[in-house]
């Protein structure tokens, strides 16, 4: 009686899936990715402008205290991160609907199907999102302001708006990359750099700028030589992260026997 009960909650659970109950451990096996829960899904008129609406604007957000406390959703526990930071993930995406339309989010705000928002469990609460189909390769970017999914292999859950943009919303869910996006992001990278060297002697600088070039590095953007009270300054960058900057430093200092710095 308990397995056949189990069954039937886990068929209103996970909608149009199809599921197979391990026997062992009472747990369901899904053979596909589904299309939505039985009880959410579009509402009877969607709008027409779906592609029209803009992707969320990353900007900094002070960080909803509440939404960083660890909890617990359907047996298992959850450990929110605590500050924002880059963060890459790869998994499944799902979508949400007319169900929780017009509820509240984690935070307090209203979910709205028709903007592009989305749920994480552990991001911290509010960021930006870029989230991409690896199947189609669309992004968009999307604001997190709430919890889920909590189904296995699901890594996001994504407003209609959003899902529909990123051509899953028959399907359901798709395989994604996400990304965090944050202005202080941007502002962090725009100022790593790596210092070759640094001469009293113009024609030094000019010097060591040939050698490296002559390298001819394909992570290295530019290389400049900045003047700074009478002293030559070779830096080469900006570098997208800490890790190019990283792997630069290591080739020129063998390469030229040099004592590189990395500047942020």
């Amino acid at each position: 009686m308990f397995k056949y009960l189990f069954f039937i909650f886990i068929i209103l659970l996970s909608g149009c899936q199809s599921i197979i109950i391990d026997e062992k451990t009472n747990e369901p096996i899904e053979e596909n990715k589904g299309a939505y829960y039985l009880d959410d899904g579009p509402q009877k008129n969607v709008p027409n402008n779906l592609d029209e609406i803009p992707d969320a604007v990353p900007k900094d957000e002070p960080l909803y205290e509440r939404a960083s406390r660890p909890y617990e959703a359907l047996g298992e526990k959850y450990y929110p991160m605590q500050e924002l930071k880059p963060f890459k993930e790869e998994g499944y995406a799902s979508w949400y609907g007319k169900k929780y339309h017009g509820n509240k989010t984690s935070i307090g705000e209203i979910y709205d199907m028709y903007q592009m928002t989305g749920a994480h469990k552990t991001l911290p609460l509010p960021c930006y999102v870029k989230v991409t189909n690896l199947k189609n390769k669309r992004s968009v970017i999307i604001r997190v302001n709430d919890r889920g999914p909590f189904l296995r292999e699901r890594i996001i859950d994504l407003s209609y708006a959003a899902a529909h943009k990123l051509d899953i919303i028959e399907k359901g869910s798709e395989l994604v990359e996400i990304e965090v996006i944050s202005p202080k992001f941007s502002k962090e990278l725009q100022n790593i750099m790596l210092q070759a060297g640094v001469f009293s002697v113009n024609d030094n600088a000019k010097n060591l700028q040939s050698k490296i070039e002559l390298l001819k590095l394909n992570l290295v953007e530019e290389i400049t030589i900045v003047n700074k009270n009478n002293n030559f300054h070779v830096w080469l960058g900006p570098f997208d992260d800490l890790s190019q900057a990283e792997e630069v430093k290591s080739i020129i200092d063998i390469q030229l026997n040099l004592n590189s710095i990395i500047i942020n």
